[in-house]
């Protein structure tokens, strides 16, 4: 039997630290002993080869990542000026944005049914589609191609449009905090009633799906209780 056929039919492969070789074990447990003694015997012969297929393959992906670089690099040179038209195109549509208005910096994040789906915003706040004026598009096509490799919306909103959509935003903010607050003191003082009687305060309770199917019930009763030592208990009761 040959290096090559060795290390073929018994899957002989190099180990993590290239030191050694290594046989899957469930074919290890499959060669005879006499099979095992060449191998062992001509494992110098072994590891040469199984080095020189990997070089050999590491070098096959080197020409092929070369060769991609080639070909992308030749793609940007015949791309870069349908770029910079595009690019020009859209400083054009910039110049028809309102004095009123602000830009609208759109993102494609996908696709439905062949629409694109876009992400508005403008100065760091999201806007919808129904708040924005659409001023045109933008476009960089290959020759022979039926669709841009590359496009920009350009779009706007007015000024005082987005004041309204940031005044919105940091209010519904400033109610949120202030309601985690409330919320933060309310369990707080909840506690400092279990700890002062000595006895579990409950904190809230809502009703959830039966979690034992031992019981013939559908809906608990779950109730969270605040206990003097300063846990949470839950405890659940069963619905009949």
């Amino acid at each position: 039997m040959t290096i090559n056929e060795m290390i073929d039919r018994y899957k002989i492969q190099l180990a993590a630290d290239g030191d050694k070789i290594q046989i899957p074990a469930a074919i290890g447990k499959k060669i005879s002993k006499s099979n095992m003694a060449d191998i062992i015997a001509f494992k110098s012969e072994i590891m040469a080869e199984l080095i020189t297929r990997k070089n050999t393959q590491a070098a096959k992906f080197k020409a092929i990542r070369a060769k991609w670089a080639e070909q992308r690099s030749a793609q940007d040179a015949i791309d870069a000026p349908l770029l910079a038209d595009m690019e020009a195109k859209a400083n054009e549509l910039r110049a028809q944005i309102p004095s009123d208005h602000v830009e609208v910096i759109a993102i494609k994040t996908g696709d439905m049914d062949g629409d694109p789906i876009m992400q508005y915003t403008a100065n760091g706040e999201v806007v919808s589609w129904s708040d924005i004026t659409v001023i045109g598009w933008a476009s960089a096509i290959r020759p022979g191609a039926l669709a841009p490799f590359a496009s920009v919306q350009i779009c706007s909103i007015s000024k005082d449009r987005l004041e309204q959509i940031k005044s919105a935003r940091v209010a519904a903010e400033t109610t949120k905090a202030a309601a985690k607050k409330a919320e933060t003191d309310r369990i707080a003082n909840i506690f400092a009633v279990a700890k002062e009687t000595g006895k579990k305060q409950e904190i809230k309770h809502y009703m959830a799906e039966c979690n034992d199917p031992r019981e013939e019930c559908s809906i608990d009763i779950v109730t969270i209780y605040a206990m003097p030592d300063g846990t949470e208990k839950t405890e659940r009761m069963h619905t009949w």
